[in-house]
């Protein structure tokens, strides 16, 4: 059985499912609905469900409907999904509604494939590291991690909440960071938990010997590590993170072997640089900056993403069709996508549907 997170994807254009699909198939379990009720009904049935992205606009119950009646759900499974909308609307309205509804969060059309995956990896991670928490303190009702002995995610969350609070009042500035150690899971397979965890335990020292006394160091995941830098803006706290991220790379895992090379990835998000609305968007946005820095190839700093310049039209991908071989009409006069793909715009690619759909009818004329 698959380990893949598993998320569903709810649109009633078929070309735009089957692109968001390819976009994350490779690292996710995607199943697929064409309006709401029928993601609804996959809800019920698949307690497997990680998280849910829709459209807004579909005919029998549109996205609106169907987050309110996620968040409606005396199931907490479902009702605490972390919910992605995607919609070609812009407007304010949309958006406000979007997130009254209970939307997660909200990415406009045309999008790349590389803010999706960012945006989907940081809500499962956020997901995964609560999930944690709670087990953790359902059995054994502490803060602080048995392995480094630091804080843990509910205290830097608590804390973090209030920092962001006082530094919104004061307008003095807040940090932070997100550190996880390069590879990990491949080192825990090849050299055990033993070395592992010894790993751990050094890595921790060193960020403890790193940090100033009035900073917060906790670990919030199986190798990831967070700061919270109350008064350092974004040139201090870069300053910081580079020096954490070489002392880390003086770091080596003891192997068998021998000594293992060890780097790790940072993001980085400063609060009056930045301007997170809420304390859970600047960990949002602080875990796409860290998966920034991981696909970039690791060992560096992530303190902006591809995704915050807005890419011209042209330069928008979606894993879609470059021509007519790459498309064909199924005996339910559909248009799907073939195996041949290529890169496409949105613009481009609706107006290949809607040429395909004018041909598709001559067709059908000419035969009968």
């Amino acid at each position: 059985m698959s380990s893949k997170a598993r998320v569903l994807v709810v649109d009633d254009a078929q070309v735009m499912r089957r692109a968001v699909e390819k976009m994350l198939q490779s690292d996710y379990d995607v199943l697929l609905a064409e309006d709401g009720e029928a993601g609804w009904d996959v809800l019920a049935r698949d307690d497997k469900i990680d998280m849910l992205i829709t459209d807004m606009q579909m005919p029998r119950l549109d996205g609106y409907g169907l987050i309110c009646r996620v968040r409606a759900d005396r199931n907490p499974r479902v009702r605490e999904l972390p919910i992605i909308t995607i919609t070609g609307a812009e407007d304010d309205e949309t958006r406000i509604r979007a997130y009254a509804c209970g939307s997660t969060d909200f990415i406009i059309k045309p999008f790349d494939k590389k803010l999706l995956q960012s945006r989907v990896h940081a809500y499962l991670r956020l997901k995964q590291a609560s999930l944690l928490h709670a087990a953790a303190v359902a059995t054994k009702g502490s803060a602080m991690d048995p392995v480094t002995r630091l804080h843990g995610l509910g205290a830097f969350v608590e804390q973090g909440k209030r920092l962001f609070r006082e530094s919104q009042t004061s307008g003095q500035d807040l940090s932070v960071t997100a550190i996880d150690i390069d590879d990990f899971p491949a080192l825990l397979r090849q050299h055990g938990t033993t070395a592992t965890q010894a790993l751990l335990q050094r890595v921790a020292a060193t960020l403890t010997a790193g940090v100033r006394r009035e900073d917060l160091l906790a670990r919030v995941g199986e190798a990831e590590f967070a700061i919270l830098l109350p008064q350092s803006d974004r040139t201090q706290a870069l300053a910081q993170c580079e020096r954490l991220r070489a002392r880390i790379a003086a770091e080596t895992l003891s192997a068998a072997s021998g000594p293992v090379p060890v780097t790790a990835s940072i993001g980085l998000v400063t609060l009056n640089t930045d301007a997170p609305e809420t304390f859970e968007k600047s960990l949002v946005l602080v875990e796409q900056r860290l998966s920034q820095a991981r696909s970039d190839g690791g060992n560096r700093i992530g303190v902006t993403l591809l995704s915050d310049v807005m890419p011209e039209p042209e330069e928008v991908v979606l894993t879609a069709v470059p021509n007519d071989d790459a498309m064909e009409i199924n005996d339910a006069g559909e248009i799907e996508l073939t195996a041949e793909s290529g890169d496409l715009s949105v613009s481009e690619l609706e107006a290949l549907v809607r040429e395909e759909s004018t041909k598709k009818k001559v067709v059908n004329a000419g035969t009968r």
